[in-house]
Order: structure tokens, then sequence, then C-alpha cells
């Protein structure tokens, strides 16, 4: 190593300074150019796929290691990078394969036929495709991370009224502190049962990774309907309340009007048919069928005849029955009438008002006729019904003027807001620019100050102290003033020989 060492040294030195130059250049610039290429020729890699579960992830590589595309793994093999300029690329023929499939199968699964295949089977592929394409669309919500899908699909029967109904069950895994609404919940689960045949809302349950029942049909039935019912209850509420306030307000002033609602709905559906029948006029109405039926019999009759019975067959008795004139007649009718029929189909449609109860304060004292007044107003206006059960009562009293109590300083609080925010502003801005004015004065007074006594921390100022201080002391203060007033009188002249001398030492 040594002999290379001077070799190479006794090589440089036979060279001529130019020669040096030359090879100096020379070689820094290859080591520059290798540092360029080093830096620009690494290839970028981004992200292809990432949460990959091991399935997914070895049939993405499987895919890139065929289509001869160099690729990393991270994140312990769950996330797949590629070159930067192949991601898009990749990522299209990858999903034009069917990859990744997140686990699931979808309808892609009867792209091959199956020689030998029963309906059973069939129906079984089917199903299985069913719940894999419900999951990818459930994933696509942007709360949820995973999620699975199990459906009931019952056999048919030949008797309707037998027939079991569809059923289906959900398990979703959230992302870290987010949660499902109750309106993303229905989606899910309205999503799922037009899905599948048979299958209704009510029928499908969610259930999260942590254990919590999201929608059953209990649920469905009881909680969360109560709930939309108690919130329809109180939006009516509030809507009345805020009416009766904004009118009243008007008349008695901003903060003198208290109104209470107290609203129950009737959230029954039901279907009501009546049938009534009515007389027909005297007259007669419209005949349906009539039918008449007339007999009539004349005639004279002279025949020997005898009285049927015991008489009659007594030997030696003979009885002769007198002929004459006979007559018979009889007469029917029969007249049938449509009967008068009136048929009523009622369905009622929930979410009618049952029952309304107001309460209403005015500030100050009202005479009756007032009161009266405003209690008829509001009757009008929020359409009270007395025949319903409705109730209203109002009342004048002057309001509490604590602070603590009096809605009108919270109004008043609210209204002038605003104006407190300007305060407070306006009074930061000057304690800023006094603080901000303090500070540039002493600095400016820093500035101007002469400079303290060599050795000393004291500031000479005056001449009664000057003529205090030793002779050498004197001789020290008059050169650095001598240099302190050249200093002011010719800046830059000073200012270079201070360069020269700190380029000399």
């Amino acid at each position: 190593m040594n002999n290379v060492l001077e070799s190479i040294k006794e090589t440089w030195g036979k060279l001529t300074r130019p020669m040096q130059i030359g090879v100096g250049v020379f070689v820094l610039g290859t080591f520059i150019a290798l540092i360029i290429l080093t830096v620009f020729s690494t290839t970028e890699y981004q992200v292809l796929f990432s949460s990959l579960d091991a399935e997914d992830a070895g049939a993405v590589v499987n895919a890139l290691q065929e289509r001869g595309t160099p690729y990393r793994l991270d994140h312990n093999g769950s996330t797949v990078l590629v070159p930067k300029n192949e991601v898009l690329e990749t990522r299209i023929a990858l999903a034009t394969s069917g990859l990744p499939t997140g686990g699931v199968v979808g309808f892609e699964i009867f792209n091959t036929t199956r020689l030998g295949e029963t309906e059973a089977d069939r129906q079984l592929r089917y199903q299985w495709a069913l719940q894999g394409e419900l999951t990818r669309t459930i994933r696509q919500m942007d709360e949820i991370v995973d999620a699975r899908i199990h459906i009931v699909m019952p056999k048919r029967s030949l008797f309707v009224q037998d027939s079991p109904v569809s059923t289906a069950s959900v398990l979703v895994q959230l992302k870290p502190g987010t949660v499902l609404s109750s309106g993303q919940v229905r989606a899910i689960s309205n999503l799922i049962s037009t899905s599948v045949e048979g299958l209704t809302p009510e029928n499908v349950t969610i259930v999260d990774t942590r254990g919590n029942v999201l929608n059953s049909p209990s649920l469905s039935l009881s909680g969360e309907v109560f709930t939309q019912r108690f919130e329809m209850e109180r939006a009516y509420e509030q809507q009345l309340e805020n009416s009766i306030v904004a009118m009243l307000e008007r008349i008695y002033g901003f903060g003198n009007v208290v109104a209470r609602v107290s609203a129950t709905l009737d959230f029954d559906q039901y279907e009501s048919y009546s049938e009534t029948f009515t007389p027909i006029t005297r007259d007669g109405g419209l005949a349906r069928s009539q039918q008449t039926f007339v007999e009539s019999y004349r005639g004279t009759s002279s025949e020997a005849g005898g009285v049927p019975g015991v008489d009659s067959n007594i030997p030696g008795y003979v009885q002769t029955d007198q002929g004459g004139i006979s007559e018979y007649e009889s007469s029917e009718s029969v007249t049938n009438y449509e009967l008068n029929r009136t048929e009523t189909h009622l369905t009622g449609t929930p979410g009618q008002v049952k029952n309304l109860s107001v309460s209403v304060w005015l500030n100050g004292e009202l005479t009756p006729t007032q009161l009266s007044a405003v209690e008829e107003s509001v009757s009008r206006a929020i359409g009270l019904r007395t025949e319903r059960g409705d109730s209203i009562f109002v009342d004048s009293v002057p309001f509490e003027t604590s602070p603590l109590l009096s809605d009108v300083l919270i109004a008043d609080a609210v209204e002038t807001k605003t104006f407190d925010y300007w305060i407070l502003a306006v009074i930061l801005l000057v304690v800023i620019g006094a603080i901000l004015f303090v500070m540039i004065r002493r600095r400016r007074q820093e500035l101007e100050a002469p400079p303290a006594a060599a050795g000393l921390d004291l500031v000479v100022d005056d001449e009664e102290f000057e003529m205090e201080l030793p002779p050498e002391e004197k001789e020290r203060l008059g050169i650095r003033q001598s240099v302190q007033s050249m200093a002011e009188e010719k800046p830059e002249e000073v200012a270079q020989l201070m360069k020269t001398w700190l380029v000399d030492d």
C-alpha cells in the first residue's frame, strides 16, 4: 500500500501545474457525476395497495412477478409499493384482474363455468358472491375499515304462508375514534335489504367489532322508533313556541314573552272501512227484478158426482151433486229494488295532533281584556281546538331582574356580545402598542447612552465625576471619546481600518 502511495506521489510530482489542475478537475467531475447519478437515478416507490391481508398481498405479489414489475413490501407485508411512474398503470391492470379482492369474492365467480354443477351449488355460489359484493360496497364508507356479511336465504315453500323470511347479519370494523350515526346505520340496513330478495330492514342485524348492537329487530321496533317520535314531537313544540314568541314580541318587546308548548302526536296508522245501507223512498226505487203471477178460472159443471167418503160407497144410496157456475182468480206480483249502499275507506296518517297544551307568560301587569285578546290570538295562530281537548293558559307578571334569572339581561348580553368583543380588541391593541412604545424607547436610550469607562461599570456623563478619576483613567477616557467621535464623523473610514487590522491579525 505504501509503494502504491509513493508511486502516485511520484507520478503526481512529475505532472505540470496545468496537468495537475486538469486531473483534479476530472476526478472532481467524476465524483460529482457519480453522486448525481446515485441521487437522481434512485427509483422512487409509491404505495400501490395498503392494509392488505396475507391472501390479497400474496395474490398481488404473484401478479407483479408475472408482469415483471419491481415492487417492495412494507408494514409487515400489508403494503405493496411499486415505482412511481408505474403506479396508475399497475393499479388499473390489477383491478381489471379483480385484485385485490379484499378477502371476498364477488360476481366474478361466475366468469368460469363448472361442469356437473347442480342448482344447489349454483345457488350457494350466488349467495357467496352476493355477500362479497355487499361487503365491498359497505367498505366504501369512510368510517368503516372492514366488514363481513352473512345472509340467510331459506328455501321457498309451496305454501306462501309457510315461507320463512330472509335475514342478514353484518359485522363492521370502524376506524379508531369514529362512530356510525343512526342515519348511516339505516342506510346500511336499507342497502342490504333492497339487495336481497325477501329481506326487510327490520331483519338486518348490525354489530361492530366492540360488541355494540347498532341495529336489530328489537331496536328498530322500539328504541329507534321511540327516538324518532320524540324528536318529531320536540321539533313541533319548538316550532309552535318560536311562532308564539315571535308574534307577541312584536307587540310587547323583545324578551318580554315566555311560551311553552306540550304536544301529543298520534303516530298510529290505521284504516277504517264502513258500509251503510239506506232505505228506498216511498215512491219506489230502482227496480232490480220484477215477477208477476196471474191465475184465473171460470166454467159451468153438470156432471153427476158424489161426495167423497163412506156415503157414496153404500149400496142403494145415490147422491147427486148439483152443477153450477164457478169462478176463480189469483194474482201475485213481486218487485225487487236495489238497496242504497255507501262504502267509506279512511286511512289515518301518522303524525296527527292529538292534544296541545300551551302556557304563555308576559312581562308586566296586563288587564283581563288584554290577556283575553292574547289568548284568542295565540289560539288562532297555532290552531288550538277545545273540542279536541286542547288547553291554553295566559297570564302576566313582572319578570325577575336578577342577572342569573333574567331572560332580558341574557338577551341583552347576546345582543351586545359583538360590541364587547370590539371593546376587548381595542383595549388589547392599546396595551400592545404601549408595550412596543416602551421597548422601542428603551432601546433608543441604550443606543444613545455614552460608553462605560474601561474596567468600571460607571457611565461618565458629567464633568464632576470626570474630575474625580485618576490621571491614567482620564487619558484613557479621552482616547475613547476621541475614537467614538471619529467613528461618528467618519464611520466608513473607521470600518475600513478595522477590517485592515483584522486581516493583519
